[in-house]
């Protein structure tokens, strides 16, 4: 599904070559890793307000993941390996590209830094199809693109993104064992 959508945004973005300078930065040599972990130190209490907040709203209804639930309840190392790979991994690198590096990037030639934030956020939030989860994860996504618009370096809102889903993971794999 990734190199499907990676390869409809290759098609879409040829005609428009060269690329603005800004769009897809990726520096290795820089300071992305103290914004990826910044970010994660301050999205850890900030979306966890926000889900506490959110689960009054939901009284504790709403979906997740069913791909989530039937691996923990295989305890199927294999596939637990493959889910944990997935989402800690790809998933960041293909949503980054996509949302911090195509769409924001974007917005901006239209409406302002913060507003395009906002909104890439929110469309971010709505791509992970759980309606019970949008604000905590409008939270996470607002805060992945502070962090890419102040490192200007697509690494670090991976970095986070990455550390969030591996954190996110291990410990509903702690508590669902």
């Amino acid at each position: 599904m990734a190199i499907a959508g990676l390869g409809v945004l290759a098609i879409s973005l040829w005609e428009f070559r060269p690329l603005p300078r800004d769009w897809f930065q990726v520096k290795w040599l820089d300071n992305w890793t103290v914004w990826g972990f910044g970010g994660y130190m301050v999205a850890l209490p900030l979306v966890l307000l926000v889900s506490l907040l959110n689960q009054l709203i939901w009284q504790g209804q709403g979906g997740s993941n069913p791909l989530l639930f039937l691996a923990l309840k295989a305890q199927d190392q294999v596939a637990l390996t493959i889910f944990f790979l997935t989402a800690s991994v790809m998933a960041p690198l293909f949503e980054e590209i996509m949302f911090r590096g195509f769409l924001l990037p974007s917005l901006t030639r239209y409406m302002p830094v913060w507003g395009s934030i906002i909104l890439s956020a929110f469309l971010f939030a709505i791509a992970h199809m759980s309606l019970s989860e949008v604000l905590p994860l409008m939270t996470l996504g607002i805060i992945l693109g502070f962090v890419y618009v102040k490192s200007r370096n697509l690494l670090a809102p991976m970095l986070l993104h990455s550390l969030w889903n591996s954190g996110t993971l291990l410990s509903l794999f702690i508590l669902g064992s």
